[in-house]
């Protein structure tokens, strides 16, 4: 089981909206996804709450209890966890950066953001000596910020070349349950693009199981 943990000190980076809408990708490629929300805020949790499909799935599970919980789900045959962690450095956090076996960190592409995102790197490379890369979200798509924080970052580690960009839809769509690529071409086109660069970072490209159906 591949164990990915989303991680940025500084809040609204829109990591539960990843979190949500890269675990619909696996899902899509037929990959048993389970989701844990670390974050007090719950706000994927409330997202998950509103689906009635099955996977990906969602457990409740507690810093001190996440090591031998996620060998559990392992032995159940989860190809993917996803860890949302909240924007601090608190005992659920270090727990989710600690359990990863790669972290993605998103960014938005403005100064205070760029200022702000030493102290994850900090944290996840020189206290815990994990490997990471970058996702610049909500980028405004009439301006080039994203190519100028792409520019910053990739100093620090690598970045992913598709951008997650200002829209409505991510919004609504984690007020619902769903995914902004149902409704929104754009969305349609940049997640999927954001989620081979994730998957290929995890070593996953090998490991989708489109399901075959008997005629």
């Amino acid at each position: 089981m591949k164990i990915l943990s989303i991680v940025n000190r500084k809040g609204g980076a829109s990591k539960s909206t990843l979190a949500a809408h890269l675990a619909l990708e696996a899902t899509e490629e037929g990959l048993k996804t389970i989701l844990i929300d670390m974050d007090p805020q719950k706000t994927l949790e409330s997202w998950w709450e509103k689906r009635e499909e099955e996977l990906p799935a969602m457990v409740d599970i507690s810093a001190n209890d996440l090591e031998d919980k996620l060998s559990v789900l392992e032995k159940s045959g989860f190809d993917l966890c996803i860890i949302d962690t909240p924007g601090d450095n608190t005992g659920n956090a270090e727990a989710g950066i600690k359990a990863a076996q790669i972290v993605l960190i998103p960014c938005k592409p403005t100064p205070p953001d760029l200022a702000a995102v030493g102290k994850t790197i900090s944290q996840v490379r020189d206290k815990h000596k994990q490997p990471y890369f970058f996702v610049i979200t909500q980028a405004p798509p009439s301006s080039q910020a994203h190519v100028q924080a792409t520019s910053v970052l990739s100093e620090f580690g690598p970045v992913a070349p598709d951008t997650m960009m200002t829209r409505k839809m991510y919004s609504d769509v984690m007020g619902s349950g769903e995914s902004a690529t149902k409704y929104n071409k754009a969305a349609k086109a940049e997640i999927p693009a954001i989620w081979n660069y994730v998957k290929d970072k995890l070593g996953m490209n090998n490991k989708t199981k489109k399901l075959k159906v008997a005629v």
